[in-house]
């Protein structure tokens, strides 16, 4: 993948030969992850279909990504070691969300120690990418609580079983924000 994205990045500059350094490794690394990302979902994909999770999955996966986008968290530090723990989040979010059932009050507490997480330690940049201006920072904070209140919200729309995997997703991709800020510090 990091070779593909290098080949792409090559021929990019050489079809615009006025991008500066910075944005041609902007653009190799934004491939790299992209490529990266790709490949996982669809592993991730035929592994959960093969035991007809595919909904599942695909619930856990748009809750996930899409807070995690904004609010961040904690990465590996190799394709590999991202590989399985995303793999095992996955799983851990599936499984609770079909053997549990959480009553509307149980979901409101969920996601409210989210919220308050969330409000603690977000966004969680990450280090090869780190968010420089406050301002910006801030931005991504309230964007990343606006983002979990509708992702909340459209969770209460779902069938039982998705809603609880929804809710499910949203905790955990919360729970990675002050292992990564903890991460990012030393501690």
């Amino acid at each position: 993948m990091e070779k593909l994205a290098h080949n792409i990045t090559n021929l990019i500059q050489q079809n615009n030969t006025n991008l500066s350094e910075l944005e041609i490794k902007k653009i190799q690394f934004g491939l790299h992850c992209l490529f990266a990302e790709i490949s996982k979902i669809i592993v991730y994909l035929m592994i959960f279909s093969l035991f007809s999770l595919t909904n599942y999955f695909l619930v856990s996966l748009f809750f996930f990504c899409t807070l995690r986008l904004i609010a961040g968290g904690y990465h590996e530090n190799t394709y590999w070691k991202c590989f399985f723990s995303s793999f095992i989040l996955f799983v851990i979010i599936i499984g609770i969300g079909t053997f549990f059932f959480f009553s509307f009050y149980k979901k409101i507490f969920i996601l409210t120690i989210s919220f308050i997480i969330t409000w603690i330690y977000a966004p969680v940049d990450h280090p090869n990418k780190p968010i420089l201006s406050n301002l910006r920072r801030k931005k991504f904070k309230y964007l990343s609580l606006f983002t979990l209140v509708l992702l909340g919200s459209i969770s209460f729309l779902l069938p039982e079983q998705l809603s609880t995997i929804a809710i499910i997703a949203i905790l955990i991709e919360t729970l990675s924000l002050p292992v990564g800020y903890f991460a990012k510090k030393g501690v």
